[in-house]
């Protein structure tokens, strides 16, 4: 009888322990999840306000060029153009993946606001992309000598999605997280802000309908928003990180000692 008892000991044991173990890794894979999250919301808006930035330090042609001037600054700075697309793919894919994160960890995917959320992640990576593909045109079709192709491709890349980004891309993204954002993993400030920030690319949307000084306030949104994915990637980051150690410095901690009750003297 004894033997079989502790048979049934051993393998009633492994069982329990696999639960433990697999939780330890869902939370473990949890962090490495925020923190990488966090480090692509740290990227990803480097990357823009270097797109933004670069052309204006570097005589871009903005409007009014004919094609032939488009033709052979596109030939002289055909590494602008690619680096300029690679910039702008590479810098929004990254910011996404930090909204990702932040809808991941709010644990509001599947409600109203996630899906929001979702459907402007999607839009605005669509929108960003197929604005790329034209600034990468224009070097592609310069080389090409095709004058025609050359203005079509730079005026889309250079006026057109500035005007189209405010409209549906911006204001969806920020008001579904907005909404979707818990006060457990950002201070309520950052979705208060995120709201704020959203109504504000609404006005600028429909202002840049209208004339450049609209544009302009759909290019400087662009920047703002860029900057408010970057205080709040550093916020998440910095979380995670005190997060981080005090689990670390909780594993550390040695044990406390239990008192066990004395048995009552029978004299």
């Amino acid at each position: 009888m004894g033997s079989d008892a502790d048979e049934t000991k051993q393998t009633s044991a492994p069982p329990s322990e696999g639960p433990a173990r697999a939780s330890n890794w869902t939370d473990d894979w949890g962090r490495r999840a925020l923190h990488w999250g966090a480090w692509a919301g740290v990227t990803g808006p480097i990357l823009l306000i270097i797109y933004f930035a670069v052309p204006a330090l570097a005589g871009w042609p903005y409007a009014g060029a004919s094609p032939h001037q488009l033709i052979s600054y596109a030939n002289s700075h055909t590494l602008l153009f690619y680096a300029g697309g690679w910039l702008q793919a590479t810098g929004a894919t990254l910011s996404i993946l930090f909204f990702l994160t932040l809808l991941n960890h709010s644990g509001t995917a599947r409600q109203m606001a996630g899906l929001v959320t979702l459907v402007g992640c999607a839009v605005l990576l669509a929108v960003v992309l197929i604005e790329a593909a034209f600034l990468e045109a224009v070097p592609a079709a310069a080389h090409a000598k095709d004058p025609a192709t050359v203005a079509t491709a730079f005026a889309l890349s250079n006026g057109v999605f500035a005007r189209i980004f405010p409209l549906a891309p911006a204001p969806l993204l920020f008001i579904g997280i907005g909404y979707a954002l818990r006060p457990s993993v950002l201070h309520k400030q950052y979705a208060n802000s995120a709201k704020i920030v959203a109504a504000l690319f609404v006005v600028a949307g429909i202002a840049a309908v209208f004339g450049t000084p609209g544009l302009i306030f759909a290019i400087v949104m662009s920047v703002v928003q860029a900057l408010w994915i970057l205080t709040a990637a550093v916020a998440l980051g910095v979380s995670s990180r005190r997060t981080r150690q005090a689990l670390g410095n909780a594993s550390h901690r040695p044990p406390r000692a239990t008192a066990h009750p004395q048995a009552p003297n029978g004299g």
